[in-house]
């Protein structure tokens, strides 16, 4: 089953991190803005079709608008999420990204022993 509530506040966030309206989205996208609306508050079904249309112009993965929509494996959803996360990094801020993540790894082991 999918959670069309959890897949369309993904989009949403989306949307609002780039400043868009949904009228423009949906004038983007060529679908109607009232069934945009209703796909953003998990509404309406999405076509295999309307969902990479969206994924396409968000560029986001589709493992990233489903994750947390579909039911999955917790390991597969994790390595999902952490791909996402380095998705849109400078070589810079991802070996920033990396070493402090390295940092906190070693800190939590010395919190447990």
């Amino acid at each position: 089953m999918v959670d069309y509530k959890a897949l369309g506040n993904k989009i949403k966030d989306k949307r609002l991190k780039l400043g868009l309206t949904q009228e423009k989205v949906a004038e983007e996208l060529g679908i109607d803005d009232s069934f945009y609306s209703r796909v953003e508050r998990g509404e309406r079904i999405l076509s295999v079709e309307t969902l990479v249309k969206i994924s396409d112009f968000y560029d986001l993965s589709l493992d990233y608008l489903l994750l947390d929509s579909t039911q999955g494996g917790t390991d597969d959803k994790l390595i999902i999420e952490i791909e996402n996360i380095f998705r849109d990094k400078s070589p810079s801020q991802t070996v920033f990204l990396l070493n402090f993540l390295k940092v906190q790894a070693e800190n939590i082991d010395k919190l447990q022993s």
